[in-house]
């Protein structure tokens, strides 16, 4: 563990003492101690008021204060101190229980039910022997065996958001679901529409922005967890698809996902777990390249985070996980045979919104992921094309704006899900050269910041243009041909111009 947060302990265990408060390390913070790991975030128990402590913690070492749950007296401390580079979050709840041991009782799983006097991991020598955890649910066996399981028989009944948060648990620390918990999974999954949409939203964009979680998202779906949240894509299951495809709808967005995981598995640092799903392509031809150009700026791109506070990455994978979702609704048959889905990214793209909507997402999140739904043929049209011009990979960002590369990977990862193990390499390889071409283009800064030709004020006085629609258009269709080369300088600029308003 870094010296910084053993003086973090340090700094909590004196203020605590001073006010004679009796204080317990809980949570995923014992639980990570437990596995040798250094806590990303601090759970303490107290026997009086979290709410007020949490308060006083903040106005004592400068830090934001958030009232968590008054009913439960439970507060949030978000606090930057020296021996930290990035925020801290400590939360104090109240015990809900006369003892720290029917506490732990009440919570979610065995391995999360542990407890550590405060006073022990600020002064004794880390790590801990396990006699120092106070343990009642046995979670110590099942942390050393790669187990959860629920503390109580009810305990996704209590709170149904616990079940997402078991998926998350999962994927991050590489466990097995034990045969009680797969049965109260498998009975309880329609509870998940209970809890508030919020809530829901948060455990499952954790889940989405671990690099591992297509596993989980197919064993959601195989205890019908998955349409629960999603009942949007019940109707994909059995979804036939043309003979291109290898798998139905459902089968193709979860093995998409696999996909995406497999191809931006390089750009995840430290790298992804040994329990990252192979796409059945990569089974059945195990040399296929993922050698991806730009990838420092991809891993600085994905790992952006908005407004909203999640990263690019979560994000991106709801994009996958509801890109065709619009199928079954579009499907057409063909004169001849066989089946179309046309229009099914337009119609997918305002179902994807509906379904941000749905789950509180921030209006720009909400954005994005219907953006990456709407444009996700894009590549292949333009790839497919036997004519493309400069202008329309223009077009392309230009549309996209800054989820182009997003949309790149995706039609990747779509294509690979589409052919599965009919998959070509050749076929492949000139897909992805195609796509790090694109990929290249937009990351590359340009030799020299150029600016617009010429400007609407140029255009009305050459030409005598009015403003309006007509200037706006005349001005896009100029930076077009300025961005694909084909002019370069003011006079050409004007010649274009007039060749344009001739045509009007």
């Amino acid at each position: 563990m870094n010296t910084g947060l053993i003086d973090t302990f340090n700094i909590l265990h004196t203020f605590c003492e001073a006010r004679q408060i009796e204080t317990w390390l809980v949570g995923g913070a014992a639980r990570d101690l437990a596995l040798g790991l250094s806590p990303y975030d601090i759970d303490l128990a107290v026997p009086v008021d979290g709410l007020a402590l949490a308060r006083d913690l903040a106005d004592t070492l400068g830090g934001s204060f958030v009232a968590l749950d008054a009913e439960r007296g439970t507060g949030r401390v978000v606090v930057t101190l020296p021996e930290h580079t990035a925020p801290l979050t400590i939360d104090i709840v109240q015990l809900r229980a006369p003892t720290i041991a029917e506490d732990l009782r009440l919570r979610d799983f065995t391995i999360n039910a542990l407890a550590v006097p405060l006073p022990r991991v600020a002064t004794d020598p880390l790590p801990l022997p396990p006699d120092v955890y106070l343990d009642p649910c046995d979670g110590l066996p099942d942390l050393a065996q790669r187990l959860l399981r629920p503390c109580l028989p009810s305990s996704l009944q209590d709170d149904p958001v616990r079940m997402l948060r078991a998926m998350r648990l999962a994927a991050a620390l590489d466990l097995q679901i034990a045969p009680d918990l797969d049965a109260a999974l498998r009975r309880d999954a329609a509870l998940i529409v209970q809890p508030a949409a919020e809530r829901v939203r948060d455990e499952l964009l954790r889940l989405l922005d671990l690099p591992t979680c297509a596993t989980w998202l197919i064993y959601m779906d195989e205890v019908r967890l998955l349409t629960r949240i999603f009942p949007e894509l019940e109707s994909s299951r059995n979804c036939e698809q043309p003979i291109i495809h290898f798998l139905p709808v459902l089968g193709h967005i979860l093995e998409t996902v696999t996909c995406v995981e497999w191809l931006l598995a390089p750009l995840v640092v430290p790298s992804a777990s040994p329990r990252l799903r192979l796409p059945v392509a990569v089974q059945t031809y195990p040399n296929l390249s993922r050698e991806l150009v730009q990838q420092s700026a991809l891993r600085r791109h994905f790992d952006e985070r908005g407004k909203h506070g999640f990263r690019r990455m979560a994000l991106f994978k709801l994009a996958a996980l509801l890109h065709d979702n619009a199928k079954p609704q579009t499907k057409q048959p063909k004169p001849g045979g066989g089946v179309t889905f046309y229009g099914h990214q337009t119609e997918g793209a305002w179902v994807a919104g509906e379904i941000a909507r749905r789950l509180k997402l921030s209006r720009q999140a909400g954005h994005y992921v219907a953006g990456v739904v709407r444009e996700h043929m894009r590549p292949g049209q333009l790839r497919d094309a036997h004519d493309v011009t400069a202008r329309a990979f223009v077009r392309f960002f230009r549309d996209t704006g800054d989820a182009g590369p997003d949309v790149l990977i995706h039609s990747l990862a779509d294509h690979m899900a589409v052919r599965g193990p009919l998959i070509g390499p050749v076929d492949w390889q000139y897909h992805l050269e195609w796509a790090n071409r694109l990929l290249d283009s937009y990351f590359r800064p340009p030799a020299e910041e150029v600016g617009p030709l010429i400007n609407g004020n140029d255009l009305m006085a050459e030409l005598n243009v009015s403003s309006g629609q007509q200037l706006g258009e005349m001005l896009r269709e100029l930076h077009e041909a300025q961005a694909a080369g084909e002019i370069s300088t003011r006079s050409e600029a004007l010649e274009l111009a007039r060749k344009l308003l001739a045509r009007r």
